[in-house]
């Protein structure tokens, strides 16, 4: 383990009113856009992954536990009474301790409990090798999630001023690291324990899948190109005809490359916690099936658990087939025609300077012409088109009077047409391809993927809550 993976900064703040320092720092670091507000006093592990991984959750004005101490939790409004009786002059230290994200995935730092276990067992040395009195030191930390490194920002002041100098050893940030390696070290069975209780909780979802995503929260492109580059090759594979159904035989194939963009979908932040809740609920009810009728083939084939997950992933599998469907099914000149209309503005066209006929010039403004109209382009945006790629190209036309003159009724292309135009136009079919793919992913309607898989996924996770009451009304003889 390095060192390197984790990143320190202190300073030192001799303010004219200490408390409206303290204050302040208070005031950024439990900003809301930015600190998890997930409570360490209440600390469930499922509720704890979801708290964070969830912008809506775990950002309320309600649940206000941004900051904590030595103590655990701790509320803004507390720590200014109790800033009302400290004296005004003194000095406050503040900083931030960063990790890697995998690092910190890695080493088991990952909901908000575990930074905050960290920080009791590493702080309490930090200070005291600042040459300061442990028993006249208060600290406070909050955790925030908003840049792709989780970071702990930090404030450490003394109850009565006693230190004079600002100043410590520059020793302090090295045995202060080395600490914090040392801490991960000594827990590191505490956290493959933990992540076996969460595996054993959720199911099929190990706990290092569950947190990749939750940085998907902020980075929302990020999610989106992901899923985008599982569609993209899964497409890419899929045969054009034949039966286009998750569990048809046609679909064997390509079955693992299909669970791959499921996973990845119900991995999603609106999601992953009810799925978790789902896979729950199954396992449950496969324990309950196995001490009703013992150990039959079906049960040790968890056969209930996997017919009922088949389901789930039917119904959203079947969505993603038909997303594909609905793209063969128009032909290639539409499926341009749709997507030059949303990008054109972004397509740096440019012909060869060496031309030298104005014949050629012209036919191929006439091209150029005909993807205007196609991309529905009124009368200014085609003149800015035009202008563009004369001024590239390097040509000396009259933009108004070339653009008359190339104006006609007849505008329908072939698509032999419409890719020798954009060849000529300064984009081959390996560049324009580069092109798509890249704008790809800002086509893709991904919520609507996800909104149907929460529907998909609520609708099951009634029938089993609903399957589960039914048996139990019936242990009970509530049926008679």
């Amino acid at each position: 383990m390095s060192k390197s993976n984790i990143v320190f900064q202190m300073e030192y703040k001799i303010p004219k009113n200490k408390k409206v320092g303290i204050s302040k720092w208070m005031n950024y670091a439990s900003k809301k856009q930015k600190a998890d507000s997930s409570s360490i006093d209440e600390y469930n592990l499922l509720k704890d992954y979801s708290m964070f991984s969830n912008k809506d959750t775990y950002l309320t004005e309600s649940d206000e536990t941004y900051l904590w101490d030595s103590k655990g939790d701790v509320l803004k409004k507390d720590i200014v009474n109790n800033l009302k009786d400290m004296n005004k002059s003194g000095i406050f230290w503040r900083g931030f301790l960063s990790f890697l994200p995998d690092f910190a995935i890695r080493h088991g730092l990952i909901t908000k409990n575990d930074f905050y276990s960290l920080t009791t067992n590493v702080f309490p040395n930090l200070i005291v090798d600042m040459g300061l009195d442990i028993n006249n030191v208060e600290w406070m930390c909050a955790l925030h999630r908003d840049t792709k490194h989780p970071h702990i920002h930090f404030c450490i002041y003394e109850k009565y001023p006693k230190k004079t100098s600002p100043l410590y050893p520059k020793s302090v940030i090295s045995k202060f690291k080395s600490n914090v390696v040392s801490y991960l070290i000594d827990n590191k069975k505490f956290y493959e324990l933990r992540d076996q209780t969460f595996t054993n909780i959720t199911g099929t979802i190990s706990l290092k899948e569950f947190n990749k995503i939750k940085s998907q929260r902020l980075f929302s492109d990020k999610y989106r190109k992901e899923l985008n580059s599982l569609l993209l090759d899964l497409y890419s594979k899929l045969p054009p005809r034949g039966r286009l159904q998750y569990n048809s035989k046609n679909m064997l194939l390509y079955k693992n490359d299909i669970d791959k963009v499921i996973e990845f979908i119900l991995l999603h932040d609106s999601v992953k916690y009810d799925y978790a809740k789902y896979l729950r609920l199954l396992e449950q009810h496969q324990k309950e099936l196995d001490e009703l009728y013992g150990n039959s083939k079906s049960n040790q084939e968890k056969k209930y658990y996997n017919d009922q997950l088949n389901r789930l992933y039917s119904k959203i599998g079947n969505e993603i087939l038909t997303n594909f469907k609905r793209y063969q099914s128009l032909n290639i000149i539409e499926r341009e025609s749709e997507f030059i209309n949303k990008h054109i503005n972004e397509l740096n066209f440019r012909s060869r300077k060496d031309i030298m006929k104005d014949e050629t010039k012209i036919n191929i403004a006439k091209d150029l012409y005909k993807i205007c109209v196609m991309s529905n382009l009124n009368n200014n945006q085609t003149r800015k088109v035009f202008i563009r790629w004369l001024k590239n190209s390097n040509y000396n036309f009259d933009v108004d009077s070339l653009i008359a003159s190339v104006s006609t009724l007849d505008t329908d292309m072939s698509s032999k047409e419409f890719y020798d135009a954009l060849r000529k136009l300064g984009y081959d079919s390996e560049r324009y391809s580069n092109f798509k793919e890249k704008n790809f992913y800002r086509e893709l309607n991904y919520k609507r993927f996800i909104n149907q898989a929460v529907d998909h996924l609520m609708y099951e996770l009634e029938q089993e809550e609903k399957q589960i009451i039914e048996e139990i009304q019936y242990d009970l003889g509530w049926w008679l």
